[in-house]
């Protein structure tokens, strides 16, 4: 009798175990997903509102002619929300790979992985001095919008060479408001 209900209880234990492994896997399968989405967004918006806030206080910066270093220590934390930002995007989009609910030939996936490119290679040039800074804000600030613009918009239905016209016309509308605003408060009126 003793080894009966020892039986019982030992497969209502089995069972329970069983259950929610089970339970903890079906979970995982939805939750993977979810987390997947949370790291992109969250990843898009900090890049976005880091970017703008760069362009800005850049511009300010250069209102009375130079960068001192408070206004240096603003910029380095608003690149380090930037990078944070830059990472979280990339492991959102790999996650997508792995999760592979973004299958490899969606155009939307592909235009975010070109844009991202194009974000950290500018990023790198800027930070060794390579990227001209008459160009290099422009073309940070205009991929940052871009990026935010494909995951927002279904703009990924159409075709490549429409998308990248668009991407042009963009950064050279974007160009313009930035040489705007660079020579309305900064007074830096004299270049390209």
């Amino acid at each position: 009798m003793h080894i009966e209900r020892y039986q019982v209880v030992m497969d209502a234990y089995m069972w329970a175990a069983w259950v929610s492994v089970g339970y903890y896997m079906y979970t995982c399968r939805y939750m993977i997903p979810i987390l997947v989405d949370f790291l992109f967004t969250s990843g898009l918006t900090l890049g976005v509102g880091s970017s703008t806030f760069a362009l800005i206080f850049y511009i300010r910066a250069l209102e009375d002619g130079t960068i001192d270093p408070s206004e240096k220590k603003f910029m380095h934390t608003v690149y380090f929300v930037l990078r944070i930002g830059m990472v979280l995007i990339t492991l959102g989009l790999l996650g997508k790979l792995y999760d592979g609910s973004y299958a490899l030939i969606t155009k939307a996936y592909h235009i975010q992985w070109a844009l991202m490119a194009i974000i950290l290679v500018n990023a790198i040039l800027m930070t060794y001095k390579k990227m001209p800074m008459q160009i290099g804000p422009v073309l940070a600030g205009g991929s940052w919008y871009s990026l935010f613009f494909v995951t927002a918009l279904p703009l990924a239905t159409l075709p490549y060479g429409a998308l990248a016209c668009f991407y042009i016309i963009f950064l050279t509308f974007f160009f313009m408001v930035y040489r705007y605003l660079r020579c309305r408060y900064a007074k830096l009126c004299d270049w390209i």
